[in-house]
């Protein structure tokens, strides 16, 4: 094997380091170019997009099922049902920041859940 090496003119020690791994700036020689030296990133370069804007408050889903509701609705009809426990549980901080902001308000109780009227905007 180092007959090979001596006849190819690459030095014996650019062919192997002694730890198994060869270096491919080393292996390729002095005749390789800048461009094969460096390496090749993998895949496409990432994708320059607009950050995403939110829409405003009044996109609220809890306003909207209310504007459909005239009587009001309580967290689990908004829902769907009381035991859409995951859609009560998401559905929460999106009302307490309609409450907030003074969207809504709580009226009455029924069926021991409160029921929560659209405030009327004139």
């Amino acid at each position: 094997m180092l007959n090979d090496v001596e006849n190819t003119g690459v030095d014996p020690e650019e062919v192997d380091s002694g730890n198994g791994e060869t270096d491919n700036l080393e292996t390729l020689g002095e005749g390789a170019s800048e461009s094969e030296k460096t390496e090749k990133k993998r895949g496409r370069p990432p994708i320059a997009r607009k950050p995403v804007v939110k829409p405003p408050s009044a996109e609220n889903k809890v306003v909207r099922l209310l504007e459909k509701n005239p009587l009001g609705m309580t967290l689990p009809e908004m829902a769907g049902g009381p035991r859409q426990l995951k859609r009560i549980k998401t559905l929460r901080p999106i009302l307490a920041e309609a409450i907030r902001l003074g969207l809504i308000m709580p009226v009455s109780q029924r069926a021991g859940h409160t029921v929560y009227k659209l405030v009327k905007r004139s």
